[in-house]
């Protein structure tokens, strides 16, 4: 089982309301600079296999193709993998059925029979694990724009840096209590259809440089759920907001010396709380560039 990109969990989190900034509501490339350092640019992904975004746009292309180095999100690998697969599983007598109950275990086998997971496998993952597989059927064996700009820098000999480590992303699902794990789950599971739908209208506003769209998809999805706010709202923090301040500060490392190429979740550059606005705070120039 490979390791699932957040974008289900990003789906499920609720959008907390920014009315402050609002230059950072439409966007996908900025270029970021300060005194005495070479540009560098920042742009915004999404971990969606889909062939619309097959290639970059030419303003991103342009970018990357002058850029010395390359940092994302997240680079996995072998270990990366094997490290998220042993991390999603429970090791002692807990399982899957017990946590969420027969009729959604059944429906969560069925969501992940088809990438070869056995009955008794699916049992053993914690709620979460489950969660961050669960996947658009659509995109079957297809390559996220993240990993195609991966592929491409070691093509070009480019160097490569992640911002977030393995242990981190695991920190951000396994620390999560497991009452909100469950709750999570179980909603996705039960609304999967609507979900997928609100995939497709992402990514529309995706296309559209439309970021501050994006949030408001999420917020009028989660407003029809009350029950699971409180779930969404700590996920939300946890998966976004707090990591937003981790990007913005590894970022400048990158950035101190110029001429990188960014490459991370559009929905980490939106608003006052994002990495755009925290750059700012600490001297950072941004121009949107498209």
């Amino acid at each position: 089982m490979k390791r699932r990109d957040f974008l289900l969990a990003l789906a499920l989190s609720p959008a907390l309301p920014v009315r402050g900034d609002t230059r950072f509501e439409r966007g996908l490339l900025w270029e970021v600079s300060r005194k005495g350092t070479p540009p560098s640019h920042v742009f915004g992904t999404i971990h969606v296999a889909d062939a619309r975004l097959e290639k970059l746009p030419e303003p991103a292309q342009a970018a990357f193709a002058r850029a010395a180095s390359l940092m994302l999100e997240f680079v996995a690998d072998e270990y990366v993998n094997e490290r998220f697969l042993e991390a999603a599983m429970f090791t002692d007598r807990q399982t899957l059925q017990e946590k969420i109950g027969a009729e959604d275990f059944e429906r969560a086998l069925a969501q992940l029979r088809p990438i070869g997971l056995s009955r008794e496998f699916v049992d053993k993952l914690k709620p979460w694990g489950v969660l961050i597989n669960l996947r658009d059927p659509r995109a079957a064996g297809g390559v996220t724009p993240d990993a195609r700009l991966a592929a491409q820098a070691r093509a070009r000999r480019m160097p490569v840096f992640r911002i977030e480590g393995v242990e981190e992303q695991i920190f951000t699902f396994d620390e999560l209590p497991m009452a909100a794990q469950v709750a999570l789950l179980k909603h996705s599971l039960a609304h999967r259809d609507e979900l997928l739908e609100l995939a497709d209208r992402t990514l529309d506003a995706y296309l559209g440089s439309d970021l501050g769209a994006i949030w408001r998809l999420r917020e009028q999805f989660i407003a029809r759920y009350p029950e699971v706010a409180s779930h969404q709202a700590a996920l939300t923090k946890r998966v976004i907001h707090d990591r937003n301040v981790v990007m913005a500060f590894r970022m400048q490392r990158e950035l101190r010396r110029g001429h990188t190429f960014v490459a991370l979740g559009a929905l980490h550059l939106y608003g006052e709380k994002g990495v755009l606005a925290l750059l700012e705070q600490d001297g950072w120039r941004s121009r949107r560039v498209y």
